[in-house]
């Protein structure tokens, strides 16, 4: 069995000689070599599987020697040890840096340590390739130092110009058209094709102005044949919905002339699966082994660049998407925040914030249920949320849950406004005026109408994350929210369709203080028209202490309180309040004459004719509700 040859170029005899002797020992044959010129020839002369080289190397410094033949195929399986006799730090980076196979320190004998290291690197390059032996010229010596340089100094172009492009990676098509620019300075191509293994497939093209519209057109049929059998992962190859990008350039290539060199190269030899890259020429007939090399080089210099392209892409979708399925509960301030921010919402648990709370309610909805199919249900349901939760985003607020055919909405959280309880007024409002655009058309009514009540409360409810580890929600819980329910529920018993309480008055009524001063801010809503009415003073169910109940509708939507009817509603509920029944049924039935259809009024007359039969005990002028 041959012996491994090893080279040991040192400028110091004493060492060569030390070396030899040990090499020698342990079975190898050795050559010697005294300067870098002279280690270059021996090396492609000989062959040798491993080198051991000077730190200090004459001639051709020992760094630039390890450039070389790394930069050198035929030569670039070759061992490639740097040895020092004094011990410095700096030496053991630089020959990382260089791309050698590992930094020794010569000891004055006994270098086991240096055996062993020759054989892990003999290990490392076993079953090379090895090319012809010849005994090169000086002039041939030359041109394989200007050969490696010369590849050296393309790939710090390259990687150049990738590290310019990174700065595209956040516009796909930005950094598609960096790359096609850089690779026609590698190889000026008559046609260039770029495809991108993405969702929907896409395509980028570069053709020469001259290149005629039917040679073009077989270079696209070639070059998506060749995508579809490189990139052999996709479920369908549906040209017509990709993206495709055509650009023409001026050349000096004459008119109609037929492409005479054709080659395609994957993105990523490794993993076909990310893109290709197509080229074209038409005076050549064939793309050289060293350029081949190159545009090789350059593509797996960009495979990363694409990688991180594509992924933001993706990922820039993804969002786009959730925003756009959210984007009719939620303020796109809201969205933003969730995205952006894996904690935003889970850092707010036990919050106590001004809450305007409000649950809007289908009238009837049982028995319209029991009239349709489910499917039909569900469908007009959609349908219905879809143009509710529209209104409540548009006036800042957040679609807490759906409960059933209910909807509870948050105006104050998480996104908070100064005027929280108007907002919330506003969206009410515009939510019965969005009823006329109800289509109930495709649902079994009867003689029920379609109809819904709102009851709004604002007030301070614990607002956080809540839930277990697999699920959780931001909601808010506490008081307000079931005053809110309470008050919903009150809608129907005084023919209402909206209801608020004191508390959302008083945040309507500064808001037009603040208008009339002029310290509105320009960011926040002023009210919509509208007409509010003092209904009544409950304890809703649970509850101990009286709260105020206003109703509030559009000016405009055809309810038609005369003022004799609201003059005589105010003075009968105030008389109601301190105890005067007679006098507050005298006025209520004034009320009725005016609006015979008025619910409230008859609520409150049939109550007041009630208690003069039966008067209430310790009266504070609010009527305690057991019902919700």
């Amino acid at each position: 069995m041959a012996k491994e040859k090893i080279l040991i170029a040192f400028d110091s005899p004493t060492v060569r000689t030390m070396l030899r002797t040990e090499l020698e020992a342990a079975g190898f044959n050795v050559i010697e070599a005294k300067n870098g010129l002279d280690a270059l020839l021996k090396l492609v002369k000989e062959q040798p599987v491993c080198a051991l080289l000077y730190v200090a190397l004459p001639v051709i410094d020992v760094y630039a020697f390890v450039r070389i033949i790394r930069n050198t195929p035929s030569l670039a399986d070759t061992g490639l040890i740097i040895c020092s006799i004094d011990d410095k730090n700096v030496y053991s980076f630089w020959t990382s840096s260089c791309k050698s196979d590992g930094y020794y320190q010569i000891k004055d004998s006994h270098n086991k340590e240096l055996l062993s290291l020759i054989s892990l690197t003999i290990e490392k390059y076993s079953g090379r390739e090895l090319p012809p032996v010849t005994t090169p010229s000086y002039g041939e010596l030359v041109k394989l130092i200007t050969d490696a340089f010369d590849k050296e100094l393309f790939e710090l172009y390259v990687v150049r110009e990738a590290y310019n492009a990174e700065t595209h990676i956040y516009k796909l098509d930005a950094l598609i058209d960096n790359m096609a620019d850089s690779l026609y300075s590698i190889y000026p191509y008559d046609a260039m094709a770029i495809i991108l293994n993405d969702t929907h497939i896409q395509e980028t093209y570069r053709k020469a102005e001259s290149l005629g519209q039917s040679e073009f057109a077989d270079f696209q049929q070639i070059v998506r044949t060749d995508f579809q059998a490189i990139i052999s992962n996709r479920a369908d190859y549906n040209w017509q919905a990709a993206s495709s990008r055509v650009s023409a350039f001026a050349s000096d290539t004459p008119e109609n002339m037929q492409i005479r060199s054709y080659e395609c190269f994957p993105l990523d030899r490794k993993n076909n699966e990310l893109c290709t890259v197509h080229l074209a020429k038409c005076t050549e007939a064939a793309i050289n082994i060293r350029t081949r090399e190159r545009i090789d080089f350059f593509i797996s210099t960009y495979t990363a660049l694409i990688k991180k392209a594509l992924l933001f892409k993706q990922t820039n979708e993804s969002e786009l998407r959730i925003k756009k399925a959210f984007s009719r509960f939620l303020p796109p301030t809201i969205i933003d925040n969730i995205i952006s921010e894996e904690d935003s919402l889970t850092a707010r648990v036990g919050e106590k914030r001004r809450v305007a709370v409000l649950i809007a309610d289908i009238r009837d909805f049982t028995a319209i249920s029991e009239k349709n199919k489910p499917e039909l249900i569900v469908s007009f349901l959609n349908s219905y949320f879809a143009k509710m939760g529209k209104i409540i985003n548009k006036h800042g607020g957040t679609i807490d849950k759906f409960m059933g055919d209910a909807i509870m909405a948050l105006f104050g959280a998480p996104e908070s406004y100064i005027y929280n309880g108007n907002r919330a007024a506003n969206a009410a409002l515009e939510m019965v005026e969005e009823l006329k655009n109800i289509d109930t058309g495709t649902l079994i009514m009867g003689e029920l109408s379609f109809n819904i009540g709102i009851g709004i409360h604002y007030g301070e409810p614990i607002a956080g994350s809540i839930g277990s580890e697999e699920k959780k929600e931001y909601t808010v819980i506490g008081d307000a929210v079931n005053v809110a329910s309470r008050v919903e529920g009150l809608t129907k018993r005084y023919g209402s369709r909206i209801l608020i309480t004191e508390s959302v008055k008083k945040d309507i009524d500064t808001v037009e203080i603040d208008i009339k001063n002029g310290e509105k801010p320009e960011s926040e809503e002023a009210p919509l028209p509208h007409l509010t009415r003092h209904i009544d003073n409950v304890k809703v169910k649970g509850k101990s202490k009286a709260v105020k109940v206003f109703a509030i509708t559009s000016t405009t939507d055809g309810t038609g309180y005369s003022k004799a009817y609201l003059d005589c509603y105010a003075k009968g509920l105030n008389q109601y309040e301190i105890g005067n029944f007679n006098t507050a049924i005298d006025y209520f039935r004034q009320a009725v004459a005016e609006k015979p259809d008025d619910v409230a009024s008859k609520e409150l007359l049939q109550r007041c004719t009630g208690f003069l039969a039966a008067p209430p005990k310790n009266w504070d002028g609010a009527v305690s509700l057991t019902t919700k």
